[in-house]
């Protein structure tokens, strides 16, 4: 579905009534789920469930179970959900999802791109925030912004920081619950079979929006390097608490790279979006997939409030830096799994040697905006967990270049 103009929306989980969801499924997908005669459909109690602790750290997710009247139960009500997601912003992280645009974004997602790809997403059912007039030219801001004094930066992130905290623009999203998948798990890391399944499902993605047109003409799908130069000024300023965050690593080996990275952070980012364009999902960590058993969609991705357009080689760092153990040793053989379904999927001009190249800088550019990493919220034991795993985890990608 897409947005119910004049809808009063939902900010807090208390908010999400009965009467409120009913008017939503009512006019979801033109009016799929609307009852026999215009009945009013009707829900007699929601359960609500908090979903994913440790692992969202700009949203909270919550599954809502629904139970409706009988009484206003069309005769084939198959398609009404039993259950579905509700997504809201995080207040504890809420200044940085606004800095990021990561609430509208994904809204914008699901309502422009979402159908075309060729993975499976979360069906959506309502999608809506309150619009900004500033957001639509936020390419515009950011170019001019990033191409002030380098001086400039550190001041810059911390005024939009303090405008970002006084926004008061409302997101909601309502999306189909996965329950007939497994969900991923940063901490765990990922088996050999389901790793091959999700790298050829993000090869797939890749080649769909390779140099594509379908990625022009949308303000809110910016370039990965469009802010490179503020990230870089807020790495630095954050270093120090990285390093005394990972103290052991740091010893072991670590500190030169980080010494190596914020010193060529902007120029590595750079060159790295030298490669082909593409859609990028952006957080591409086994908490943001779900895997299913058999079928043709056996790959479902969620979380795309950090979708953005750029090299391809930047998800699949990303990814793998987070989910293959340390002593993993090479990935040259996920790297060749990849490289082949996107070949087979249409790709040419690309040779498997820029891969390389390109995935060692995606290395590189993952571990500075890692430095970052006391810029957010990480909630509970888990969230921490899973940063000082992957931190070991991308080290040992690094060493094994």
């Amino acid at each position: 579905m897409a947005q119910t103009k004049g809808l009063y929306l939902p900010q807090t989980p208390a908010e999400l009534t009965a009467e409120w969801l009913c008017s939503v499924l009512a006019h979801a997908s033109g009016g799929q789920f609307n009852t026999p005669l215009d009945e009013p459909l009707r829900i007699d109690a929601i359960e609500q469930q908090v979903l994913g602790e440790g692992q969202g750290f700009l949203g909270d997710l919550l599954r809502l179970r629904l139970q409706y009247s009988q009484a206003s139960l069309p005769q084939s009500s198959s398609a009404l959900p039993p259950t579905l997601i509700a997504k809201l912003p995080k207040l504890a992280n809420r200044t940085m999802g606004e800095m990021l645009g990561a609430y509208e974004r994904e809204n914008m997602f699901y309502l422009s791109l979402a159908e075309q790809l060729p993975v499976a997403t979360p069906q959506l059912y309502y999608a809506e925030h309150d619009r900004d007039a500033g957001s639509e030219k936020q390419l515009e801001i950011l170019q001019a912004l990033n191409n002030w004094p380098t001086w400039t930066h550190l001041g810059i992130s911390k005024l939009g920081a303090w405008v970002a905290s006084r926004k008061q623009r409302r997101y909601l999203l309502l999306i189909e619950d996965i329950v007939d998948a497994k969900p991923g798990d940063q901490v765990a890391g990922i088996e050999s079979e389901a790793a091959r399944h999700l790298l050829v499902a993000l090869a797939r993605m890749h080649a769909k929006f390779w140099r594509s047109d379908q990625l022009k003409g949308h303000f809110w799908l910016l370039p990965l390097n469009i802010d490179g130069r503020m990230k870089h000024a807020v790495s630095k300023r954050s270093r120090p608490a990285f390093e005394r965050m990972f103290p052991e690593l740091m010893n072991a080996g670590l500190a030169p790279w980080v010494e190596q990275v914020m010193a060529s952070f902007n120029d590595d980012l750079t060159q790295l979006c030298k490669a082909p364009e593409t859609l990028l999902h952006g957080d591409m960590r086994l908490d943001n997939v779900f895997f299913r058993d058999q079928g043709p969609e056996r790959v479902v991705l969620f979380d795309w409030q950090l979708v953005r357009r750029g090299p391809a080689a930047y998800d699949l760092a990303y990814l793998l830096s987070g989910s293959l153990a340390s002593d993993f040793g090479s990935a040259d053989a996920m790297l060749d799994i990849y490289y082949t379904e996107l070949v087979a999927n249409g790709v040419d001009g690309y040779s498997r040697a820029e891969l390389t190249r390109d995935y060692a800088l995606g290395l590189r550019v993952v571990l500075g905006s890692l430095v970052a990493v006391d810029q957010m919220q990480l909630g509970n034991e888990r969230g921490r967990d899973m940063i000082r795993i992957w931190v070991e985890r991308l080290f040992g990608r690094l060493q094994s270049l």
